[in-house]
């Protein structure tokens, strides 16, 4: 009997439990469908230029942060939905003084180049804000009527689209006195329509622009919507759902952090101790996930000038005739000179001969944390690690005193086993976040096997550079070089956007969107700045560069005496080189210039 099936037996009955808690079937899957809604009061504060914008109207700074969003979107999570609805706005189309500038949907040509057209007309003076969206302080719209729209907006059966599962609405305001905050049946009201929303896991996100002459009077909406928490500073990047009011220039920012939707990667049992069955919940997050350009395309066909999808499916053919196999095919593993047939059955039998058949991690003992954290061991993604309520109940206390007392002690545990059912088992590191961390949890890092080490230098196994006068110089040089940059933010990925992911997708924008492209002019110099402004890392690297060539040419002995360290760290680091590279490595081979044959003359 397997030792994780009174475990299993025990996660089923409190799935059907909790069914309705979870969301089951969407949630054990992990497939993330969002939804966002944008939902915009009008007001005469939203159509004036404030100076903290640069003399920029909110309105539009609203408008360009839902069309950075709609871009980086369409990007990484192209399924998302998108919708934008204005209230209390008095345009002959909107109904009950809402106006649908477009459905939520599932990001679309068609919204994006209607958003990127408005933005157009209103630089372009084609149009003004208040023409296209009318406002008259005596046409106000009921939140009550708002809500119930959003709900419904959110529940709708759309052909081709699948239900959302992910509820965010953006609420956009800066009026913090409504006609409901004076009327105690209208308040009533209000909180059986938010706990109706929560019933349905629609989740408000509030952006309540204030400002210095007029703060803005939280305590309605903290009591209609129940949110209630606030940060002590909210301009954190982890400030949780709360309705704390921000300045106008922090709502670009902070939308484009609260669209970001966690990723779980797993969900399972960790066990503390297995022969008591004393076990906990925990369920992991991807860090980083890596996009590339051009990795997402369909396969189409034209056939009676209708454009259909093609399918692919796979054929095994002979390798000496070519025929295609369709029956007889076996699996054998080679083993030597020899092939061992084995069937599916018998390949299950093997796993379980050595592991369970479901996901599970066990802790089998604690160790230094700088004696099993290893920048070489870094062989694949580190995991965000969180306790799991829904599994077991006391999970969170369990683990926030392991926590607790990994970190005092420095240690972290060594854990063994699988993270999804169909994976095979592996070791791993699971250590508690630092102090200096913004958020409270565990890493997960995988441990690599003996099979899956590499050659390493040898001379650097009979000779450790790290002790010699050498070495010790090189840092010494480079903590001096460094000295002289401000590095005092560090890296933050945040920063650094792919240059060619945006460009890949910049293209497909532009063409779609139909973008006039102004001319540009090809000398080294714009060629040279256009490619800086296209890259972050190139324009950070470019800043560096530039200091340390003009460090060269001064003639303040402080300033060029950068460019000295630049020059003791690059002999130090061409002594170590040359003593630990090995004998054999490959040389890279060195181009030689071609020389042109003078003509002979006839």
């Amino acid at each position: 009997m397997s030792s994780l099936d009174p475990l299993n037996a025990e996660l089923e009955q409190q799935d059907k439990q909790h069914e309705e808690q979870t969301q089951s079937k969407s949630f054990r899957k992990y497939d993330v469908h969002e939804g966002i809604v944008f939902c915009i009061e009008l007001s005469a504060g939203m159509f004036q230029e404030l100076s903290e914008l640069n003399y920029k109207i909110q309105l539009v700074e609203i408008l360009e942060t839902l069309e950075q969003l709609m871009s980086q979107l369409v990007i990484v999570r192209p399924g998302t939905g998108i919708g934008c609805y204005f209230y209390n706005c008095n345009r002959d189309d909107a109904k009950d003084n809402i106006y649908e500038f477009f459905p939520l949907r599932d990001i679309n040509a068609k919204s994006m180049k209607k958003l990127s057209d408005l933005l157009d007309d209103l630089t372009n003076g084609r149009t003004t804000l208040p023409k296209f969206l009318p406002f008259e302080e005596s046409k106000r719209t009921p939140l009550d009527l708002l809500f119930g729209l959003i709900q419904d907006e959110f529940l709708k059966d759309v052909e081709g689209q699948k239900a959302f599962n992910n509820k965010k609405v953006f609420l956009f305001t800066d009026n913090d006195s409504p006609p409901e905050a004076d009327d105690s049946e209208s308040k009533s009201r209000l909180r059986h329509l938010v706990d109706d929303m929560d019933d349905h896991y629609i989740n408000f996100t509030t952006f309540f622009i204030g400002k210095e002459e007029a703060p803005f009077d939280d305590s309605f909406y903290s009591d209609v919507l129940k949110l209630g928490a606030t940060a002590e500073d909210p301009n954190t990047e982890f400030d949780g759902p709360n309705t704390t009011p921000i300045s106008a220039s922090y709502i670009k920012s902070r939308v484009l952090r609260k669209q970001e939707v966690r990723r779980i990667m797993f969900q399972c049992c960790l066990i503390l101790e297995e022969r008591l069955q004393f076990m906990v919940g925990i369920k992991g997050y991807t860090i980083i996930v890596q996009e590339r350009p051009g990795q997402r395309y369909r396969l189409v066909y034209e056939k009676d000038e209708v454009r259909k999808e093609a399918n692919s499916r796979r054929k095994f053919l002979d390798s000496n005739t070519g025929e295609v196999v369709e029956e007889g095919l076996t699996k054998v593993f080679p083993y030597g000179d020899l092939d061992i047939t084995i069937t599916d059955e018998e390949l299950s039998e093997v796993r379980r001969s050595y592991t369970e058949e479901e996901s599970f991690l066990k802790i089998i003992g604690f160790r230094d944390y700088s004696k099993c954290i290893h920048y070489f061991n870094n062989i694949d993604k580190a995991l965000f690690v969180v306790p799991d309520e829904f599994r077991f109940e006391g999970s969170i206390r369990t683990l926030a005193s392991l926590f607790k007392n990994l970190r005092a002690k420095r240690k972290a545990a060594v854990v063994w086993g699988k993270l999804k059912t169909n994976s095979h088992p592996a070791v791993f590191v699971l250590s508690p976040t630092r102090s200096e961390d913004p958020n409270e949890g565990f890493y997960l890092y995988r441990v690599p096997f003996a099979e899956e080490l590499r050659r390493f230098p040898q001379s650097l196994i009979r000779h450790n550079p790290y002790d010699t006068p050498e070495y010790n110089q090189l840092r010494d040089t480079t903590k001096s070089i460094i000295d002289n940059f401000q590095f005092t933010k560090g890296y933050r990925p945040s920063e650094f956007k792919n240059p060619d992911l945006q460009k890949h997708f910049k293209i497909l924008h532009d063409y779609l969107l139909q973008v006039e492209q102004e001319e540009e002019d090809d000398s080294p110099e714009n060629s040279k700045q256009r490619l800086l402004s296209e890259d972050d890392s190139l324009l950070k690297l470019a800043q560096i560069r530039n200091k340390i060539m003009e460090s060269a040419q001064s003639s303040d002995p402080k300033k060029y005496q950068l460019d000295e360290y630049f020059q003791l760290w690059n002999r130090l680091y061409e002594s170590i080189s040359k003593t630990t590279t090995l004998e054999d490595a490959p040389q890279p081979k060195l181009k030689q210039p071609k020389l042109k044959q003078p003509r002979r003359k006839p």
